[in-house]
């Protein structure tokens, strides 16, 4: 178990941790003692006592030689098609991570998932566009959510509708999906909060079959 932080150490632990979340990388020597105000050798010094304390690496003589332990992985997961009988946000449906946080205001539980079909062409989402979602966020009327239908995801427009949810395409080809608030086998998994679009043709191609209608 890792020793208790001076309030000094508990600083620096801190900014390195804010550091690695904003640049995807840790911070220098000189960029701490530049933040704390104290000389680059007392920074050293505090690294090397939390090393002792087992709540980060540090690699002495090294630009950026610091590794915080049991720290949270920078990249969000994202997600294919589960198999039948396994839940759609689990571990072996991963396909993929990507960092995102320092982009996006969301929860630490937002993930990715990857658009497929054209129900929701109209809304300009596309096959191969990667959504990302956040499962904390409480969805209004009129955002884009995804959904589990019989255990099937869905991005669709959310409206609540008296006693039941109104699941609405982009694509006047398909019908909305109407269910009740009580249902068992619905629920909302998350509102989207931002996007990035597919590249070309071969990266749509690739992702092809690991992906939510």
């Amino acid at each position: 178990m890792a020793a208790e932080l001076t309030t000094r150490q508990q600083k620096v632990y801190d900014f390195v941790s804010h550091f690695l979340e904003q640049n995807g990388f840790p911070p220098t020597l000189t960029e701490i003692s530049e933040r704390m105000s104290i000389q680059p050798s007392a920074v050293r010094a505090h690294l090397l006592l939390m090393q002792k304390k087992h709540v980060l690496r540090y690699v002495p003589h090294t630009s950026r030689g610091i590794e915080l332990l049991n720290a949270k992985p920078a990249g969000i997961p994202i997600y294919g098609t589960a198999p039948a009988g396994h839940p759609f946000l689990s571990q072996e449906n991963m396909v993929d991570t990507f960092e995102v946080r320092k982009y996006i205001s969301a929860s630490d539980e937002i993930f990715g998932i990857y658009v497929s079909g054209d129900s929701m062409k109209d809304a300009q989402l596309h096959t191969g566009d990667l959504l990302f979602v956040d499962p904390k966020r409480l969805p209004r009327d009129g955002e884009i959510v995804v959904a589990a239908v019989e255990g099937e995801p869905t991005i669709k427009r959310y409206y609540r509708d008296d006693d039941a949810i109104r699941l609405q395409p982009e694509n006047k080809k398909y019908k909305a999906i109407i269910v009740s608030k009580s249902d068992e086998n619905f629920r909302i998994m998350g509102v989207v909060m931002g996007m990035i679009r597919a590249l070309d043709k071969r990266k749509i191609d690739a992702l092809t079959g690991m992906m939510a209608s």
